[in-house]
């Protein structure tokens, strides 16, 4: 008896003595629940043969995972047990794989459910389900590519619509358009609409197809044929240093140009000869002294064949923009703090040298007001043992993943461009740029000027020269719009070194001053 005594005595002061050398954890409260799942935070499921979805969960006390619309869905595990506390807290012990179904919704309009993940009585996580309705409305493609085309004489055209709900038609473009059956409809049926002569210019008109809900689900498309003459911007934007604009104009007419007001500062150099789609060619002055917004005027009109035949007019605003001072930011301790390090090395400012780019080095901004950017690079320093030569890039990116980069590759002797693009936009293409000296400091320019409507000509220049330009357009970079801010980066890839020793900004034009 003694004997087992002093054994437990002894293995109690092994126990108090471990507990000093064994990192205490934390007192948790009684009522304490770990629950850890992993799933989506919504779901977004077919009407028809919806997909399932998993949820993996545990949790240190029982478990549940619930549907506020039982009826709607299958859940295969819908509780479970504990795992020890010891074991969910550093990650381990099993998990549970919970598969949800949904059955077909047969019903028209969609549905939403929230699915719960509960702990000891205590919910956790919602996960929202939406399912879609089986009601469908639409028109078909034949009547909305292109839209449709009365003759000058009117007449009267019907579009189908197909259709499994009650839906209704309406003008909502162009009153000379009349909807003269099928303004409302149940299922399958037509819209019947007409238009009457028309004596003057081509017009256009739209009517819109709603479901039993009021939600626009089409719109067709309308045209009828007269005089046409359609420039393609009623405003043209200039730069100071632009000599020359040129107009697009469609039309289906003989048409002339003249000025909408005494000026000297521009000249239309095509003003007569024009037939059909063309051309409007204008030159401008150089304004580099001016210190305003020079603003004017173009007129065209269509010449009429016949004596009371219609005539055209319209008039396009013309701007010329002036020089606006350029802000230099030097690449100090300063500056790089309003911008946040990237990658492994944050730059190093040395005073009256400047900032020391190292290999991975990168600077981020997401907030770059848009405008006209000049950066200097110097002091370039390969590492010949690496297996990728310096290359010091910018990149000026915009929405949909659009991008414009502009690389200083000075061991390959050039400065080279590249792109990313929206969807299945275009790409532009600018050759390497090879006419630079390495060992002098470099200065490369992103310049943009206004080109067409909202968009922008974009233009690099290596130590002021022109290395390339494009115009971005719906089909050509097109999140590259006029004012949109820059989510900008810049700094040295992966070998090698440079020094930036500042940038400048010139803030775009305010064409509505």
């Amino acid at each position: 008896m003694k004997k087992i005594l002093t054994l437990f005595c002894t293995a109690a002061a092994i126990l108090v003595w471990l507990s000093g050398c064994v990192e205490k954890q934390p007192d948790y409260p009684d009522d304490y629940v770990d629950l850890r799942y992993r799933v989506a935070d919504s779901y977004n499921l077919d009407a028809l043969s919806p997909k399932p979805f998993t949820i993996v969960v545990k949790s240190t006390k029982p478990w549940t995972i619930k549907s506020c619309h039982p009826v709607w869905c299958i859940i295969d595990i819908e509780e479970g047990e504990a795992t020890a506390d010891s074991l969910v807290r550093v990650g381990l012990g099993e998990n549970t794989t919970v598969r949800v179904q949904y059955y077909d919704n047969t019903e028209l309009d969609d549905r939403t459910d929230v699915i719960e993940i509960a702990s000891d009585g205590r919910v956790g996580k919602q996960v929202t389900v939406h399912q879609k309705g089986i009601a469908y409305l639409n028109v078909p493609a034949s009547d909305l590519d292109g839209g449709l085309l009365f003759e000058k004489e009117g007449g009267e055209i019907e579009f189908g619509v197909n259709s499994n709900q009650d839906w209704s038609a309406k003008v909502i473009e162009g009153d000379w358009l009349k909807i003269a059956d099928g303004a409302t409809g149940k299922l399958d049926g037509t819209v019947k609409v007409t238009a009457g002569e028309n004596a003057g210019e081509k017009r256009y008109a739209a009517v819109a197809v709603y479901d039993r809900h009021g939600e626009e689900r089409a719109v067709v498309k309308f045209t009828q044929d007269g005089v046409q003459l359609d420039p393609e911007t009623f405003e043209i934007r200039a730069g100071y240093d632009q000599l020359s604009v040129e107009l697009s104009v469609v039309s289906n007419s003989r048409w002339v140009a003249e000025k909408g007001g005494e000026t000297d500062w521009f000249s239309i150099d095509n003003p007569d000869g024009h037939e059909g789609n063309d051309i409007l060619r204008l030159t401008l002055q150089d304004n580099s002294a001016g210190t305003s917004l020079r603003k004017s005027s173009i007129v065209i009109k269509t010449i009429a064949n016949n004596p009371g035949d219609a005539v055209a007019e319209k008039e396009i605003v013309i701007k010329q923009a002036y020089p606006i001072k350029s802000t230099r930011h030097i690449m100090d301790n300063e500056e790089i703090g309003n911008w946040s390090s990237d990658w492994a090395n944050p730059p190093v400012y040395t005073k009256d040298v400047g900032s020391l780019f190292a290999a991975q080095s990168r600077l981020h901004n997401s907030s770059m007001p848009f405008g006209n950017y000049t950066f200097r690079w110097k002091d370039y320093v390969a590492n010949p043992a690496a297996a990728e030569a310096i290359r010091v890039r910018h990149w000026f990116c915009f929405d949909e993943g659009c991008e414009l980069k502009f690389d200083i590759r000075p061991a390959e002797g050039k400065i080279s461009f590249d792109f990313n693009v929206a969807g299945d936009g275009n790409k532009p293409r600018i050759d390497a740029y090879n006419a630079c000296d390495f060992t002098q400091p470099i200065e490369i320019t992103y310049q943009f000027d206004p080109s067409g409507a909202e968009h922008c000509h974009v233009t690099y220049l290596v130590n002021g020269v022109e290395a390339g330009s494009f115009d971005t357009s719906e089909n050509m970079l097109r999140s590259v719009t006029w004012g949109t801010n820059v989510n900008m980066y810049l700094g040295v890839d992966k070998s090698g070194s440079a020094v930036m020793e500042w940038y400048e900004y010139t803030p775009p034009m305010n064409w509505d001053e």
